[in-house]
């Protein structure tokens, strides 16, 4: 209000001089100035906290930075170019661009036993010395309990067709017993090792940190994700039939990832120069609403698939089983401002619905769900919302953006 009624009075007050290309350049003066005072930056938030603590941070309007918006600029850019690669000039469908059905290979410890095809695994001691990645930037850590046979057919099959070196990947099981089952019926050149942590999910993601040091680039995934999809924007040709001046709308679909080794890679990268320590990807492999861009702002970051630059703090500590994804979201987000999401890139899985892992400890999982989700939004009120109107009829909590 107290905008327009500035803009008000120097409207009557220049009412009679008829200067308007003057009173146009007052105007905007009074509108730059506004949206300046209502900035906060990433160093203003870092020392309100600081000064203050979690609860009055929560109160802030926070906004982008400007080195985060170049890189939302830069990232758009680089994403559309990618997608531009992947269609011909034309930007006309072609036989080559539908989408094949995902096949799962079926990986049991004997494989000659089952006469299992092994032509298109990548094995480390083979000859695709081609595909053998530097290891040395990142691992990937698959928590895992009562899955020894989905981790073969889903995870770790997944990594294998996208060639990802099996000397990054450590699977985290809860006991010897545990450790003993997967050790026999895992293929030993599908992952580096296996190290036996603790009970329950939260318990192990917290293991996970501090099993790791500090600085390193961590990528935790879920045992049972099917494929990794991108976003592919294929444009129509012009309509021949008829109606000139109206094109179109762009075909979006989801194809598996390009070169998951590359994304990975890039994600470290842009929150190295961002200063930011979490990055994840779009909850669903829905294009109709997935996007090319990515984004700093406040938006859930998914368990299945996320990375994290390892830092040993007591704040990033998890409480919750149920939600634990939720509650790292808001802990990265208080802690730093920001957290990283590629909005073009989704996965494939089958959420509360696989044997083994969480379902394997027969609770109430909806309420369990439910009072995760009263607790977070007790402990961020002004960044959290209740959600109880979902089909699946499992609570959530929504971030306010």
């Amino acid at each position: 209000m107290d905008k327009i009624n500035k803009v008000d009075k120097l409207v009557k007050y220049k009412k009679n001089s008829v200067n308007i290309a003057k009173l146009a350049k007052q105007i905007k003066k009074i509108q730059i100035k506004q949206t300046k005072s209502q900035h906060v930056g990433i160093k203003t938030y870092k020392k309100k906290l600081q000064l203050h603590g979690n609860d009055d941070i929560k109160n802030v309007a926070l906004k982008k930075s400007k080195k985060q918006s170049l890189l939302l600029k830069n990232s758009e850019r680089q994403l559309k170019t990618d997608s531009k690669n992947i269609i011909e000039d034309k930007l006309i469908l072609k036989d080559s661009d539908i989408i094949q059905p995902i096949e799962i290979v079926d990986l049991d410890k004997d494989l000659d036993k089952h006469k299992i095809s092994t032509k298109n695994i990548y094995r480390l001691d083979g000859h695709d010395n081609d595909h053998d990645h530097d290891h040395d930037n990142y691992i990937i850590a698959i928590p895992s309990y009562k899955r020894s046979d989905i981790i073969q057919t889903h995870t770790l099959a997944v990594l294998n067709r996208h060639k990802i070196n099996p000397k990054c990947i450590t699977i985290f099981v809860a006991n010897q017993e545990e450790y003993d089952i997967y050790k026999e019926a895992l293929p030993s050149f599908l992952y580096n090792n296996i190290v036996i942590g603790v009970l329950e999910l939260k318990n192990q993601r917290n293991f996970i940190s501090e099993y790791y040091p500090e600085g390193q680039h961590i990528v935790e995934m879920d045992d049972d994700i099917r494929e990794i999809m991108q976003l592919v924007v294929k444009r129509r040709s012009s309509s021949k039939s008829g109606k000139s001046g109206k094109s179109k709308k762009p075909i979006k679909t989801v194809t598996p990832i390009e070169d998951l080794n590359a994304f990975i890679k890039r994600a470290f990268e842009m929150c190295t120069e961002s200063n930011i320590f979490l990055w994840g990807v779009y909850p669903l492999i829905n294009p109709y609403f997935m996007t090319y861009k990515v984004t700093t702002d406040l938006r859930f970051i998914v368990g299945p698939m996320w990375g994290m630059i390892n830092r040993h703090r007591k704040d990033l500590q998890l409480t919750v089983n149920e939600k634990e994804n939720s509650e790292r979201t808001l802990q990265f987000w208080v802690a730093d401002g920001a957290v990283l999401r590629f909005n073009n890139i989704g996965i494939d899985t089958k959420y509360y619905k696989n044997k083994g892992g969480m379902q394997y400890e027969n609770k109430n999982r909806k309420e369990e769900a439910l009072k995760s989700v009263y607790y977070l939004n007790k402990m961020y009120p002004k960044l959290t919302k209740i959600s109880l109107t979902k089909k699946s009829g499992m609570p959530e909590i929504k971030m306010r953006r």
